[in-house]
């Protein structure tokens, strides 16, 4: 199985993202493991610079880039997303519908009309999957999907955009950001979901001796 990290990251330390490696591989021994753009020490690498400062687009120029140059399956990965033996690769995880929540940042709200606004206009559902968890894509879907798409210069949701318009087997569940220092809830999302995803917010040194631990 091929693991794929977008990864642009102006922090001197790999940690967050060789952890999330790490329980991959402690997981899925035999993975193929990529990141586009920075590269990491002893991971394969496919150098991409920054298409532009707009989240969504520089996401998807990054997934695209590797599914025209590596092609096959993969799952798309986050730097903070790490994965236990009972995540289910095949089993994209949403929660509800997309909505335009005037309580998001900005750049988040035009993601959101983006992507609402392209699939209810081409009569597709509007789950949303942006619930910080993995996703499993193929590259030649991806790839014929975005050349229909003007995705280059407006922010939008990759994942909810591909998980929609094919279809993709999915099970309700929840928002996987563990934005605290918080074990319990970490512990929590593993046994909910198999999965869980750190914000900065959860990094204290308590945090860090057990992620460290669960490899």
């Amino acid at each position: 199985m091929k693991f794929v990290y977008p990864y642009h990251s102006k922090a001197e330390s790999d940690f967050e993202i060789k952890q999330s490696i790490a329980m991959v591989l402690s997981v899925y021994p035999d993975a193929e493991i990529w990141t586009v753009g920075k590269a990491v020490s002893g991971i394969n690498n496919i150098p991409c610079t920054q298409h532009n400062n707009i989240r969504g687009c520089d996401v998807t120029n990054r997934m695209l880039t590797f599914a025209k140059k590596i092609g096959g399956d993969f799952v798309y990965m986050n730097k903070d997303f790490f994965i236990t033996e009972s995540w289910q690769p095949h089993v994209a995880i949403k929660m509800g519908s997309i909505i335009v929540n005037d309580d998001h940042p900005p750049h988040t709200k035009i993601a959101q009309c983006n992507t609402l606004e392209f699939l209810k206009h081409n009569n597709f559902t509007a789950y949303n999957f942006e619930t910080h968890t993995p996703c499993v894509m193929n590259s030649q879907r991806l790839i014929d999907l975005f050349d229909n798409i003007n995705w280059q210069n407006d922010n939008h949701f990759i994942k909810s955009i591909y998980c929609n318009v094919y279809q993709v087997p999915s099970k309700d569940g929840f928002n996987c950001k563990v934005s605290v220092p918080s074990i319990g809830k970490a512990q929590e999302l593993i046994l909910l979901q198999g999965c869980f995803s750190t914000g900065d917010a959860f990094w204290n040194k308590t945090c860090v001796e057990w992620i460290k631990s669960l490899t």
